[in-house]
């Protein structure tokens, strides 16, 4: 059986005049994942997630969700989605409370005051202080609390643990889990911090310079990685034979000190070195895989 798709994007592209905001994206998102849209500031995440919502225009391509046109239908499409934006607009003069009642006000159906209070209690936020004298943090609180009250069958969530401490992060990923297990919800979660995101994602997107370079499961992201191996030999007279015998296009990053050597290399190449090393006089030898957020960051190397 073949997977329902949520999030359609063929080709989606915008422009703000001359400049680039997302070129040629191609994307699906399936019913019930949460999908990780990775990048740094400007990469194009804000820029999907607009489109997606029909708050601006696509330059061309197409874009549905639930089978339905982004711009022709984005009222239906709003009534089943919760949108946690980037920058949140929010009434200054008035509480908490009442910015969430007006906004979640808007949706057909309605959403009880005990759920807001039950999440505001969770999160700790105040809900009758006005906002303008709420910090950043708390700020962004009610808007967690705005995307996780109302029950629909889609999240967009953009950069939404800015300006929250450890803690109310953990807890926010914890709810925000068990909630899509539970109703078998779908997300979109835009951010710039793999380690967060690799805790609750099923696949994630890297978005570099509006074009999507990658798209994996965790887990393959992993698989994909070079391995670190790090060797020490008994001689430096081992090290020396070892070094000559090294094949060159197959290693990267290599640094030899005395009688150590430490290098990397592509997964697929790991037999042909530890047999190598095999036939060598080694004291030790450790075999690592980098961080996932080394991986991430290697698409955005800067190549002079």
């Amino acid at each position: 059986m073949s997977k329902e798709i949520i999030i359609q994007i063929q080709n989606l592209t915008k422009y703000y005049g001359k400049s680039r905001g997302i070129e040629k994206l191609n994307l699906e998102i399936y019913k019930g994942e949460i999908f990780g849209l990775l990048g740094p500031n400007g990469a194009g995440k804000t820029t999907t997630c607009r489109v997606l919502l029909d708050l601006i225009r696509k330059t061309s391509g197409e874009a549905q969700i639930f089978n339905l046109d982004v711009h022709h239908h984005s009222i239906e499409i709003r009534q089943r989605t919760a949108y946690l934006p980037g920058d949140l607009g929010l009434f200054q003069e008035k509480t908490a409370r009442r910015n969430l009642q007006y906004l979640l006000g808007l949706y057909e159906n309605h959403i009880p005051i005990r759920r807001i209070e039950e999440l505001a209690g969770i999160f700790g936020l105040d809900l009758d202080r006005k906002v303008k004298e709420l910090s950043k943090g708390n700020k962004q609180k009610v808007g967690i609390v705005l995307a996780l009250a109302p029950k629909v069958d889609l999240l967009i969530l953009d950069e939404p643990t800015a300006g929250l401490d450890p803690l109310i992060t953990a807890e926010f990923y914890k709810i925000l889990h068990e909630q899509q297990e539970e109703t078998g919800s779908t997300v979109l979660l835009s951010s710039h911090l793999l380690g967060e995101v690799e805790k609750v994602a099923h696949r994630v997107g890297i978005i570099r310079e509006g074009s999507l370079v990658e798209v994996a499961t965790v887990q393959q992201l992993k698989s994909m990685a070079m391995k670190e191996i790090k060797v020490e030999f008994a001689t430096k007279v081992a090290l020396q034979k070892f070094s000559d015998q090294l094949p060159s296009k197959i290693v990267e990053s290599v640094i030899l000190n005395e009688t150590r050597a430490s290098f990397m290399i592509a997964r697929e190449e790991l037999t042909k070195i530890l047999n190598l090393l095999s036939k060598s006089e080694i004291l030790d030898i450790e075999v690592t895989s980098p961080a996932l957020e080394d991986i991430f960051l290697k698409y955005y190397e800067v190549v002079s």
